[in-house]
């Protein structure tokens, strides 16, 4: 309810039935640590068949809403998969952040990943992937993502909705797109083009995207302002350019790892971000002193034996 605090501690597993979730109308602050995260999964602890759990499957519960009266959201260390949507923040005041999200997943979601409109949002150090609709969608407000992997390998759909999609117009209705800041961030998928643009007009497009990786469709006149540094996956880029950046991309079996290869770009080409944003990544381990593009810093995957 307005004006309630409900505050999840670290190492909590919520179980969510079909038609549940979280309904936010107060503010939720859920505390996770890198030790002991905090999991919002569905409740089907079988399997759909032998080689795949229900709890890869997406859908399987309704996502935390937050709705115009809610402000001052935190989420930290927070694991958010197989739901309907995974996260959606309704318009509201863009001078009080709506939500703060950190070091965090949200994963396999039969609808949105992270859906706002006109709120202040400010994301760092976080995995949205795998989709039906768009990994991530703002359309207006006041927008930070740091150090973020968006990448948009959902199986089950060829129709499946772009890894980040941002603007100032949807459904008919304009919002002022203050600002849309991209850090340090890995934006990529099966499309050749998983950027989309949703702007009623050019003076609109307020936006900068700075070292980071695009795969989309290079401009043929490249606005220094708005592009720093970014390395362009470009149309002509084999499906396999995107997923070689990770460790494991098995549709089949529903099995993902998003923590950086050997082999990916990604690696060293990011800069250091002020406030401490770049001193840990998505699983609360140092980086060095060329941080890598994306949540995760690289580290070589241990052998199993």
């Amino acid at each position: 309810n307005e004006g309630a605090t409900l505050t999840i501690g670290a190492g909590t597993t919520l179980y969510f039935s079909n038609k549940a979730g979280i309904d936010v109308h107060g503010q939720l602050k859920i505390a996770g640590t890198a030790d002991k995260i905090v999991t919002l999964r569905g409740d089907r602890l079988d399997h759909i068949f032998d080689y795949l759990p229900y709890d890869r499957v997406s859908g399987q519960w309704q996502g935390i809403h937050f709705n115009t009266s809610s402000y001052d959201n935190e989420i930290e260390f927070a694991d958010i998969h197989s739901t309907y949507n995974g996260i959606v923040c309704d318009s509201s005041s863009i001078d009080r952040s709506t939500l703060s999200l950190r070091r965090s997943t949200i994963h396999n979601c039969q609808g949105y990943g992270l859906l706002a409109t006109n709120c202040k949002i400010d994301v760092s150090n976080s995995q949205i992937t795998n989709t039906l609709k768009d990994c991530a969608a703002f359309f207006g407000g006041n927008i930070t993502l740091s150090h973020c992997t968006l990448a948009q390998f959902y199986p089950f759909d060829g129709n499946r909705g772009a890894a980040l999609r941002f603007g100032n117009s949807t459904d008919g209705k304009q919002y002022t797109l203050q600002q849309f800041n991209v850090f340090n961030t890995l934006i990529t998928g099966y499309a050749e083009d998983v950027i989309m643009g949703a702007f009623s007009d050019e003076a609109a497009q307020n936006f900068k995207f700075d070292h980071s990786i695009l795969r989309t469709i290079k401009p043929k006149e490249i606005d220094a302002a708005k592009y720093v540094d970014v390395l362009w996956e470009e149309a002509a880029d084999t499906v396999q350019s995107g997923e070689k950046h990770f460790r494991k991309i098995d549709g089949d079996k529903q099995a993902y790892d998003f923590h950086l290869s050997e082999k990916s770009k990604a690696r060293d080409i990011g800069v250091a971000l002020p406030n401490g944003i770049s001193t840990t990544d998505h699983d609360g381990f140092a980086r060095d002193e060329k941080p890598d593009v994306g949540c995760y810093e690289y580290r070589p995957e241990k052998k199993k034996d």
